[in-house]
């Protein structure tokens, strides 16, 4: 929900159920036991809340299909929020379009947490698997680490691209859960609307995106290359 704070704008996050990796997600801004709820016999629970500032803008999804939409720029902005990401010591470990805040001068944010890794985390430490339209289809076997946030930057990087070169072919492709990939499928090669897509970075004679798309292929989950590709190193 979004809340007001001494007139400053927040967003507070209600846990019905504890969630127990969400003090070294959140750190200081988890309160635990804080809020009073009423449930649905009169009873109350004080449950715990994480409060956070206020992220203003609309999530990506909002922008597919809008005819006003540029998807050059979306691409280049999300391109540098996913260096920040991979550069940095966490990985976010949901990221799909609903948890990408576009805000009102083009920058990307992250929200929705819950899923984070941070260093220290093992395999047994896991509560959440992320979203499976956007995450790597063998993700509950493999190593719970930075490299989780691999898969999806490049789902979405292909994702934005392809739409950037041809948005009248893909945008009537993405499905309810705002995909336009089928994470199986890509894995296997056998995904149609990838395929078309590494067509056209091929014939547009776009290496990088190419490069990105085609590591999706027999994906082991994590994408060492991915990196240097959002870098522009080939």
């Amino acid at each position: 929900c979004r809340c007001w704070v001494a007139g400053v704008e927040y967003a507070i996050k209600c846990y019905p159920r504890k969630h127990r990796n969400a003090r070294a997600i959140y750190g200081d801004t988890l309160y635990e036991g804080e809020l009073a709820i009423q449930n649905f016999i009169g009873a109350v629970e004080w449950v715990d809340v994480v409060v956070r500032p206020w992220v203003e803008g609309r999530t990506l999804d909002k922008f597919f299909r809008d005819p006003t939409t540029d998807y050059w720029e979306l691409l280049e902005n999300f391109e540098r929020l996913a260096l920040d990401t991979l550069r940095g010591e966490r990985a976010h470990g949901d990221i799909k379009p609903e948890n990408i805040v576009v805000t009102p001068s083009g920058d990307m944010r992250f929200i929705d947490f819950d899923a984070t890794w941070v260093p220290g985390f093992e395999l047994g430490d896991i509560e959440e698997l992320g979203t499976p339209s956007f995450s790597y289809p063998g993700r509950a076997v493999t190593p719970f680490d930075k490299s989780i946030d691999a898969f999806p930057i490049a789902l979405i990087t292909t994702m934005l691209a392809a739409m950037s070169y041809r948005r009248e072919m893909f945008e009537e492709s993405i499905d309810a859960d705002n995909s336009l990939f089928y994470t199986r499928a890509v894995v296997s090669g056998s995904d149609m609307m990838l395929n078309k897509a590494l067509s056209i970075f091929e014939r547009k004679s776009d290496k990088r995106h190419y490069a990105i798309a085609i590591a999706l292929y027999n994906c082991p989950g994590p994408i060492p290359s991915l990196l240097s590709l959002l870098e522009g190193r080939l």
